[in-house]
């Protein structure tokens, strides 16, 4: 890659904070293509200076970029765990305040939609709450003020879980006046200095961003993320992401699959979520020789459950180790090689991470999520025939399901 293209490697690092090994050389030389042919500039030079001296530019060179892959209520216990959190804690100490949500990035909107649905079926009331989705993206805002959506945004059932904030209008699905009057969109940029103009917000969703910036650019959005959080409030992250919060007064939850922290006053080390402890029925002393053996499947889901936690708390190292422990015993099973994939790309192992989908995929040729951690993988890495490839498998198995 040559010098001008190294530098408008540094340029968008420096801007937005993307790190230079996460957009694949043949990803970024497309998009300055594609904006070099619509601005008739025909030397990357000559296109340099432009976008060196145009914001508005810049901006169109990081609509090229951005790849907007989100859907309603993506790792469902997240939404399970803010209505926890505003039944058991939110409402009983603060039942006369609104409670403030920021969705960042936001992308096209599934995920503050998400969230205005999930409290709408909670004990608050629209007039106590309020959701601000926030993205460097103006396509992606446009898309997501519209409200308007396909087959690809849902996943399961969620469609039918939630269809009265919905009105279906050939073939698309139209987000309710009752969720979009609750959620309001901006376009901001973390790296950016800003302030809100209200007090800092109780709850934030801010998964899968600090995976594509570079070291400082994280450091800077964590510690905005900070700023913009009240004490005792939730962050959450994707699941990758675990291993990045460092900072001692911010607490895991243990929820499972919801991959969230809370910010607590570090002069009060026991402060936690709220959890009703669960009361078990006394069970009657059975000989050792009549109790069940525990099966292949319970072995197999514990031994994966353990690696999870261990990516969970940031051990990537260990976790890997113990899906391969786990899949030389079980060479067949597919959920091993995702959950491999997916910790070899926190480490930053891209070939071997699509080894793992690949082999995930062999094993269940219609594993969404392997298709969809693939097919991610394969554009930023500049691969977007294969991409698309992948794309259009996913679309036919959701017309499938749909």
């Amino acid at each position: 890659m040559n010098q001008e293209y190294q530098r408008i490697e540094q340029l968008l690092a420096q801007k937005i904070g993307l790190g230079p090994d996460k957009l694949g050389q043949r990803q970024l030389i497309k998009a300055v293509t594609t904006r070099q042919k619509a601005c008739e500039i025909p030397r990357v030079s000559d296109y340099l200076k432009r976008l060196q001296s145009s914001a508005q530019e810049f901006q169109e060179l990081v609509e090229q970029i951005v790849i907007p892959e989100t859907w309603f209520f993506r790792h469902r216990e997240a939404f399970s765990l803010l209505r926890h959190f505003v039944q058991t804690e939110w409402l009983q100490s603060h039942p006369r305040e609104t409670l403030r949500i920021l969705c960042v990035p936001c992308s096209t909107g599934e995920e503050p939609y998400s969230v205005a649905m999930t409290l709408l079926n909670s004990p608050l009331s629209p007039q106590q709450f309020t959701v601000e989705g926030m993205d460097i993206s103006q396509t992606a805002l446009t898309l997501a003020k519209k409200g308007s959506y396909g087959k690809n945004s849902f996943r399961s059932h969620d469609r039918l879980d939630y269809q009265q904030f919905f009105e279906v209008k050939q073939n698309r699905y139209q987000i309710c006046p009752s969720i979009r009057n609750q959620v309001q969109f901006s376009c901001k940029n973390l790296l950016s200095p800003w302030s809100p103009s209200h007090p800092p917000y109780h709850v934030i969703f801010c998964r899968h961003l600090l995976i594509y910036l570079d070291e400082d650019s994280r450091d800077r959005v964590l510690k905005t993320l900070d700023r913009l959080l009240w004490e005792g409030g939730l962050l959450f992250v994707g699941a990758v992401e675990t291993t990045l919060i460092k900072a001692p007064h911010f607490r895991f939850v243990s929820h499972p699959s919801a991959f969230a922290y809370q910010k607590v006053s570090l002069s009060q080390p026991d402060v936690r979520l709220k959890r009703k402890p669960y009361q078990r029925s006394p069970l009657k002393p059975r000989p050792a020789a009549s109790l069940p053996q525990p099966t292949k499947q319970e072995i197999q889901l514990s031994s994966l459950q353990m690696a999870q936690q261990l990516a969970n708390r940031g051990k990537l190292k260990e976790a890997a180790q113990c899906c391969q422990t786990h899949l030389r015993g079980h060479p067949i099973d597919a959920e091993g090689y995702l959950l491999l994939g997916e910790i070899s790309q926190a480490q930053g192992n891209l070939e071997e991470a699509q080894q793992c989908f690949q082999k995930a995929l062999y094993l269940r040729p219609n594993y969404r999520e392997a298709l969809v951690h693939l097919a991610l993988l394969r554009e930023s890495q500049g691969d977007t025939q294969g991409a698309a490839i992948l794309k259009h498998r996913i679309q036919r198995l959701d017309n499938l399901q749909g």
